[in-house]
Protein backbone atom coordinates (compact mmCIF):
# COMPACT_ATOMS: atom_id res chain seq x y z
CA UNK A 1 0.00 0.00 0.00
CA UNK A 2 1.32 3.70 -0.24
CA UNK A 3 0.50 5.84 1.76
CA UNK A 4 -2.64 7.17 0.83
CA UNK A 5 -4.41 4.10 1.55
CA UNK A 6 -4.24 2.16 -2.13
CA UNK A 7 -2.64 -0.64 -3.54
CA UNK A 8 0.42 -0.44 -5.25
CA UNK A 9 0.45 -2.39 -8.50
CA UNK A 10 4.37 -3.66 -7.35
CA UNK A 11 6.16 -5.31 -10.83
CA UNK A 12 5.56 -8.41 -9.30
CA UNK A 13 1.57 -8.19 -9.81
CA UNK A 14 2.04 -6.75 -13.29
CA UNK A 15 4.47 -9.23 -14.23
CA UNK A 16 2.10 -11.70 -13.32
CA UNK A 17 -0.91 -10.08 -15.18
CA UNK A 18 1.36 -9.75 -18.21
CA UNK A 19 2.33 -13.49 -18.19
CA UNK A 20 -1.40 -14.00 -17.78
CA UNK A 21 -2.45 -12.05 -20.62
CA UNK A 22 0.12 -13.59 -23.01
CA UNK A 23 -1.02 -16.92 -22.53
CA UNK A 24 -3.97 -16.52 -22.95
CA UNK A 25 -2.98 -15.02 -26.35
CA UNK A 26 -1.24 -17.41 -27.29
CA UNK A 27 -4.43 -19.59 -27.10
CA UNK A 28 -6.24 -17.00 -28.92
CA UNK A 29 -4.13 -16.78 -31.71
CA UNK A 30 -3.51 -20.73 -31.69
CA UNK A 31 -7.35 -21.23 -31.99
CA UNK A 32 -8.59 -18.23 -34.63
CA UNK A 33 -5.29 -17.34 -36.81
CA UNK A 34 -5.65 -20.26 -39.16
CA UNK A 35 -9.63 -18.93 -39.96
CA UNK A 36 -8.66 -15.44 -39.87
CA UNK A 37 -5.44 -15.45 -42.24
CA UNK A 38 -8.08 -17.99 -44.40
CA UNK A 39 -10.92 -15.28 -44.19
CA UNK A 40 -8.37 -12.51 -45.19
CA UNK A 41 -7.12 -14.33 -47.74
CA UNK A 42 -10.70 -15.38 -49.51
CA UNK A 43 -12.03 -11.65 -50.05
CA UNK A 44 -8.58 -9.64 -50.73
CA UNK A 45 -7.56 -12.70 -53.24
CA UNK A 46 -3.21 -11.93 -52.41
CA UNK A 47 -1.71 -14.32 -50.32
CA UNK A 48 1.04 -11.32 -49.74
CA UNK A 49 -1.67 -8.66 -49.28
CA UNK A 50 -3.30 -11.26 -46.86
CA UNK A 51 -0.14 -11.59 -44.41
CA UNK A 52 0.23 -7.85 -44.50
CA UNK A 53 -3.44 -7.64 -43.23
CA UNK A 54 -3.38 -10.68 -41.26
CA UNK A 55 -0.35 -9.42 -38.85
CA UNK A 56 -1.55 -5.45 -38.94
CA UNK A 57 -4.83 -7.32 -37.38
CA UNK A 58 -3.10 -8.96 -34.56
CA UNK A 59 -0.76 -6.18 -33.97
CA UNK A 60 -3.61 -3.60 -33.49
CA UNK A 61 -6.04 -6.31 -31.80
CA UNK A 62 -2.68 -6.60 -29.29
CA UNK A 63 -2.35 -3.27 -28.85
CA UNK A 64 -6.44 -2.60 -27.96
CA UNK A 65 -6.09 -5.57 -25.53
CA UNK A 66 -9.76 -5.95 -25.47
CA UNK A 67 -9.49 -8.60 -22.18
CA UNK A 68 -12.98 -7.32 -21.20
CA UNK A 69 -14.41 -9.04 -24.00
CA UNK A 70 -15.35 -12.65 -23.94
CA UNK A 71 -13.59 -14.87 -26.45
CA UNK A 72 -16.59 -14.68 -29.07
CA UNK A 73 -16.30 -10.56 -28.88
CA UNK A 74 -12.72 -10.34 -29.11
CA UNK A 75 -12.56 -12.96 -32.16
CA UNK A 76 -15.67 -10.60 -33.66
CA UNK A 77 -13.88 -7.60 -33.19
CA UNK A 78 -10.58 -9.19 -34.66
CA UNK A 79 -12.66 -9.81 -37.97
CA UNK A 80 -13.71 -6.52 -37.97
CA UNK A 81 -9.80 -4.83 -37.45
CA UNK A 82 -9.50 -7.11 -40.28
CA UNK A 83 -12.27 -5.90 -42.38
CA UNK A 84 -11.02 -2.27 -42.16
CA UNK A 85 -7.62 -3.12 -42.87
CA UNK A 86 -8.52 -4.64 -45.92
CA UNK A 87 -10.97 -2.03 -46.91
CA UNK A 88 -8.25 0.39 -46.14
CA UNK A 89 -5.74 -1.45 -48.16
CA UNK A 90 -8.51 -1.84 -51.47
CA UNK A 91 -8.85 1.82 -51.88
CA UNK A 92 -5.24 2.29 -52.10
CA UNK A 93 -5.22 -0.51 -54.39
CA UNK A 94 -8.47 -0.37 -55.95
CA UNK A 95 -6.46 -0.34 -59.45
CA UNK A 96 -4.31 -3.29 -58.74
CA UNK A 97 -7.53 -5.48 -57.34
CA UNK A 98 -9.59 -4.49 -60.48
CA UNK A 99 -6.95 -6.08 -62.80
CA UNK A 100 -6.70 -9.31 -60.53
CA UNK A 101 -10.29 -9.63 -60.81
CA UNK A 102 -10.03 -9.17 -64.43
CA UNK A 103 -7.51 -11.43 -64.78
CA UNK A 104 -9.33 -14.44 -63.18
CA UNK A 105 -12.50 -13.61 -64.78
CA UNK A 106 -10.47 -14.25 -68.40
CA UNK A 107 -9.03 -17.44 -67.32
CA UNK A 108 -12.79 -19.14 -65.79
CA UNK A 109 -13.87 -17.86 -68.94
CA UNK A 110 -10.96 -19.38 -70.72
CA UNK A 111 -11.86 -23.05 -69.46
CA UNK A 112 -12.34 -25.92 -71.96
CA UNK A 113 -16.08 -27.32 -72.33
CA UNK A 114 -16.91 -30.81 -71.21
CA UNK A 115 -15.54 -33.27 -68.66
CA UNK A 116 -12.77 -30.40 -67.93
CA UNK A 117 -15.30 -28.05 -66.94
CA UNK A 118 -16.48 -30.61 -64.17
CA UNK A 119 -13.18 -30.96 -63.30
CA UNK A 120 -12.52 -26.66 -62.70
CA UNK A 121 -15.90 -26.24 -61.39
CA UNK A 122 -15.19 -29.21 -58.57
CA UNK A 123 -11.88 -28.26 -57.86
CA UNK A 124 -11.60 -24.41 -58.25
CA UNK A 125 -14.55 -22.74 -57.35
CA UNK A 126 -12.24 -20.23 -56.18
CA UNK A 127 -11.49 -18.62 -59.44
CA UNK A 128 -15.60 -18.13 -59.14
CA UNK A 129 -15.52 -17.07 -56.07
CA UNK A 130 -13.02 -14.34 -57.08
CA UNK A 131 -15.87 -13.24 -59.91
CA UNK A 132 -17.14 -11.49 -57.45
CA UNK A 133 -16.14 -8.21 -55.50
CA UNK A 134 -14.55 -8.42 -52.22
CA UNK A 135 -17.20 -6.97 -49.96
CA UNK A 136 -19.36 -9.96 -51.53
CA UNK A 137 -17.39 -12.32 -51.13
CA UNK A 138 -16.71 -11.32 -47.14
CA UNK A 139 -20.35 -11.62 -46.98
CA UNK A 140 -20.08 -14.81 -48.17
CA UNK A 141 -17.44 -16.25 -46.16
CA UNK A 142 -18.69 -14.53 -43.10
CA UNK A 143 -21.98 -15.92 -43.58
CA UNK A 144 -21.58 -19.61 -44.92
CA UNK A 145 -18.02 -20.15 -43.58
CA UNK A 146 -17.40 -18.34 -40.33
CA UNK A 147 -21.74 -18.59 -39.50
CA UNK A 148 -21.96 -15.18 -37.88
CA UNK A 149 -25.64 -13.83 -37.92
CA UNK A 150 -26.55 -10.72 -39.53
CA UNK A 151 -26.33 -8.52 -36.36
CA UNK A 152 -22.56 -10.21 -35.97
CA UNK A 153 -21.25 -8.99 -40.09
CA UNK A 154 -22.79 -5.72 -39.62
CA UNK A 155 -21.03 -4.91 -36.91
CA UNK A 156 -18.02 -6.60 -38.34
CA UNK A 157 -18.78 -4.60 -41.34
CA UNK A 158 -20.27 -1.54 -39.84
CA UNK A 159 -23.11 -1.64 -42.20
CA UNK A 160 -26.56 -2.36 -41.04
CA UNK A 161 -28.64 -5.25 -40.19
CA UNK A 162 -30.74 -4.90 -42.95
CA UNK A 163 -28.50 -4.01 -45.16
CA UNK A 164 -26.85 -7.14 -44.55
CA UNK A 165 -29.84 -9.20 -45.15
CA UNK A 166 -30.44 -7.51 -48.35
CA UNK A 167 -26.87 -7.62 -49.44
CA UNK A 168 -26.81 -10.94 -48.74
CA UNK A 169 -29.86 -12.28 -50.75
CA UNK A 170 -28.34 -9.94 -53.59
CA UNK A 171 -24.88 -11.75 -53.45
CA UNK A 172 -26.04 -15.54 -53.02
CA UNK A 173 -28.47 -14.46 -56.36
CA UNK A 174 -25.25 -13.51 -58.05
CA UNK A 175 -23.11 -15.83 -56.99
CA UNK A 176 -25.62 -18.31 -58.45
CA UNK A 177 -25.74 -17.03 -61.59
CA UNK A 178 -22.21 -16.91 -61.99
CA UNK A 179 -22.44 -20.97 -61.49
CA UNK A 180 -25.12 -20.75 -63.90
CA UNK A 181 -23.03 -18.69 -66.69
CA UNK A 182 -19.68 -21.15 -65.88
CA UNK A 183 -22.16 -24.28 -66.25
CA UNK A 184 -23.12 -25.44 -63.47
CA UNK A 185 -26.93 -25.60 -63.00
CA UNK A 186 -27.99 -26.43 -59.23
CA UNK A 187 -31.69 -27.11 -59.92
CA UNK A 188 -30.60 -30.01 -62.13
CA UNK A 189 -27.69 -30.88 -59.54
CA UNK A 190 -24.62 -30.37 -61.52
CA UNK A 191 -22.99 -29.19 -64.54
CA UNK A 192 -25.32 -28.64 -67.55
Amino acid sequence: MNRYGDITDTRDTRDKRDNLWKESFKGFYKKHSRSLWLYICKICGDRNMADDIFQESFFRFVKAAPVKLDEYQQKAYLYKIAYRLFIDQKRRLKTEQRNFEETAAEEVFEMRLGKEREIFLAMDMEKVFHLMKPQERALLWLAYVEGYSHIEIAGITGAGEKSIKVQLFRVKKKFAEILRRNGYDGDKGGIV
